[in-house]
């Protein structure tokens, strides 16, 4: 198994190779990052690779692990990564509603455009399958409980552009033949977040760092809170499966508010002498969903997969990891 991972050393990518090493079944690792959001301090310390600072100086190497420090909107360099690849997860991504209403035209650009890349590389070289990460950002405000078949109608250009490569997986499967997944990933947090602005990880660091946790809003918002190594579990097994163009919901079911998470927050901080935790709430978002998590039976069923780790045991691993 040769697998090609946009997006590496990120968040979920980080996670994702230190978990893949420890499978037989995986030969090679190709990782592209460019590092805008990300490092190499999150490997697991035995983990041994070769190192390409840019898509220049990248050859074929023997090592088991390559990373390249690249964009992936360089489109020779897709065309060059995905050969003797069988499997493309792409988790390269602009992965913010707020940004991208800032920043419109950069989330196109990367959401978009330079996915396109990868599909497109993947058609080329027949890679046997495309894995996108894609968000319940593509219902907007459609009541949930979120499932497989819903109508999409994205609030925000995040949720948009996340839409759109979802309709070329949709599109490339029936027409090219090339075997798409598209996981639907609900709020992941844990190990590796530093870099993110998700709530978990911002109400961490400012509770660490003695700031005001800010709500936007009433805090009645709810999300569907997944740790990361439950997501790391579900791309594996989705690889293997012989179904082509399949949408998945990977999501832990249950629906958890933003006052109930600061109140787990708080909780827990109490381990730790966190006692005056400030609670600061100021106004929506534009493009925020109201409310959101997702029915799970069908990867359940098709996959053989399940969320394990509990919000409370997740959110003191977070913790553990953020005061380390």
């Amino acid at each position: 198994m040769k697998i090609l991972i946009t997006g590496g050393l990120g968040f979920i990518g980080s996670n994702l190779l230190n978990n893949l090493v420890k499978k037989k079944t995986v030969q090679k690792i190709i990782i592209i990052d460019n590092f805008s959001k990300s490092d190499l301090s999150n490997l697991n310390k035995d983990i041994k690779f070769k190192y390409y600072a840019s898509s220049k100086s990248y050859g074929q190497s023997r090592s088991r692990i390559d990373i390249i420090r690249a964009d992936t909107n360089d489109w020779k360099l897709a065309i060059k990564l995905t050969k003797g690849i069988d499997y493309v997860v792409h988790l390269a991504a602009e992965s913010g509603v707020d940004i991208s209403i800032k920043k419109p035209q950069e989330a196109f650009d990367i959401n978009v455009k330079s996915t396109f890349n990868y599909i497109e590389a993947s058609r080329i070289n027949k890679v046997k399958r495309f894995l996108f990460a894609s968000s319940c950002a593509v219902f907007g405000d459609i009541k949930p409980p979120h499932h497989e078949n819903l109508p999409r109608k994205p609030i925000s250009p995040y949720g948009s552009s996340k839409l759109s490569i979802e309709t070329f997986c949709e599109t490339y499967n029936n027409v090219f033949k090339l075997n798409t997944t598209i996981l639907r990933f609900s709020n992941v947090y844990g190990n590796f977040s530093k870099h993110k602005e998700s709530v978990v990880s911002k109400f961490i660091k400012n509770i660490i760092n003695n700031k005001s946790v800010v709500i936007n809003g009433d805090g009645k918002i709810t999300r569907d809170y997944i740790h990361v190594d439950d997501i790391c579990n579900a791309i594996y097994k989705c690889l293997k499966l012989k179904k082509s163009l399949q949408v998945y919901h990977v999501a832990t079911g249950k629906e958890t508010s933003l006052n109930v998470l600061v109140s787990d927050l708080k909780k827990l901080f109490l381990k730790y002498n966190k006692k005056d935790i400030s609670i600061k709430y100021t106004k929506e978002r534009v493009g925020d969903m109201k409310k959101n998590y997702s029915i799970v039976s069908k990867i359940e069923k098709e996959a053989n997969w399940k969320s394990k780790v509990s919000l409370q045991k997740g959110l003191e691993k977070t913790i553990k990891w953020y005061l380390n």
